[in-house]
């Protein structure tokens, strides 16, 4: 018989499991894209490969999500997912061993990007239904995540510098390799959560209107916006820490900078209620569009200021923060009863997928014919783009309520 409670000692199991994802994470973001550079790919190589484990959000956490509700099991779910990314990821060293052809690791990274990336969002619903009917929980719970990252990615940072170039990939690959292996340990122990209520009525409704909800020319609008938010972030997700290592800074200093905009992103979400009043959620996005144009401004011409590079490490709570807070809500209370889960689903595989990877294949075009500047100026002009598409969606935004207690579920990468 399975256990279908939620035991108060699954809690700090919880809290030790989604610290044990970010550090993970926060291994991969900063230092992936250097490491791969190290193995001899080229710029555009580089973006590829990081796009095909992105593009993997497009169609896994929906595939991921009809599993789970169809079997209406999650443990065995998570725990096939977790074990095959550390067979994926001990496949990435064995090419970096024998130095295989882009063709090899093109395939096993998109493979590896199937199983490892809807592994959060399935970990949001494991969260979710521990801490059933008590949200100021959830958001603790979720405050570890974070933690894990800023620890991974200014720990890792300051070994990588002791450690010399000659050990920086197999140290980085050995540590995300370990973090994978401990995270798939942890859910071998985690107990299957009580499943919530489910009404066929409301499933059957849902599936009905779900479609029709999407062709709305506000919501069809706000979804294009986000999807060029995401697009706009390509050259700072695939680039960034290797632009900061051509101008000189250590690579303890790049993590640092990786970390600071994490925190900007928990004071944002600990801030944000206090905003709520004084301004609509149009004007808060407005405000967060001019400042995601200026900070690909900024990184783009005063790279070489480390005083300017922190400033805009801190807008990162506009450009990803606040514009993540809005989208799920918006997403949220758009779609009700069981549609919001594939609502959230289409959501996120359209503008954190897709849009993603359009981000990052056109950064490593960008980097190569036109160089970091101008790469960067075109994230700009991308952002403004996006930020004229917020007034085709203003009617919709103009309904959407943030949730007034302090959120800490910080993605940073969608």
């Amino acid at each position: 018989m399975r256990e279908s409670s939620q035991p108060a000692d699954s809690l700090p199991a919880m809290r030790l499991t989604l610290f044990v994802y970010f550090l993970g994470f926060g291994i991969f973001l900063p230092y992936f894209s250097p490491f791969l550079l190290a193995q001899g790919f080229r710029p555009e190589q580089v973006s590829q490969l990081l796009a095909a484990v992105m593009a993997a959000k497009i169609i896994a956490p929906p595939l991921l999500g009809w599993w789970i509700d169809h079997s209406n099991r999650l443990m065995p779910v998570l725990r096939t997912m977790s074990w095959l990314a550390v067979l994926l990821f001990a496949l990435v060293i064995v090419l970096m061993v024998t130095s295989a052809p882009f063709i090899w690791w093109l395939g096993v990274l998109g493979l590896f990007g199937l199983v490892w990336q809807p592994l959060l969002s399935q970990l949001d619903v494991l969260t979710l239904r521990l801490v059933a009917g008590r949200s100021h929980v959830y958001s603790s719970l979720r405050a570890w995540g974070s933690i894990g990252f800023i620890v991974s990615a200014v720990g890792l940072g300051w070994l990588l510098d002791i450690a010399g170039a000659a050990h920086q990939s197999a140290l980085m690959t050995g540590m995300l390799l370990a973090s994978l292996f401990g995270l798939a340990l942890l859910l071998v122990k985690m107990p299957e959560p009580a499943t919530p209520p489910s009404s066929h009525q409301i499933e059957s409704a849902s599936t009905e209107d779900f479609w029709h909800q999407f062709r709305q020319p506000a919501l069809l609008g706000f979804l294009l916006m986000q999807f060029l938010i995401n697009v706009a972030h390509g050259v700072y997700y695939a680039f960034f820490s290797i632009y900061l290592a051509q101008h000189g800074y250590s690579t303890g200093m790049i993590g640092l900078l990786w970390a600071l905009g994490v925190v900007a992103e928990i004071v944002l979400f600990f801030v944000l209620p206090r905003f709520l009043g004084r301004f609509s959620v149009v004007a808060l996005l407005a405000i967060a569009l001019s400042l995601m144009a200026v900070r690909w401004l900024m990184i783009g011409t005063l790279v070489d200021s480390l005083i300017w590079l922190l400033f805009a490490q801190t807008l990162h709570a506009a450009s990803f923060g606040l514009t993540h807070a809005v989208g799920v809500a918006t997403i949220h209370q758009h779609f009700t009863g069981r549609a919001q889960a594939r609502g959230q689903a289409v959501f996120s595989g359209f503008s954190y997928g897709g849009g993603a990877a359009l981000g990052l294949l056109l950064a490593g075009w960008l980097w190569t014919q036109l160089g970091p500047q101008q790469a960067f100026a075109t994230m700009t002009l991308i952002t403004v783009a996006a930020g004229a598409l917020l007034w085709t969606s203003r009617s919709l935004l103009a309904q959407v309520r943030i949730a007034e207690e302090p959120i800490a579920a910080v993605e940073v990468v969608g």
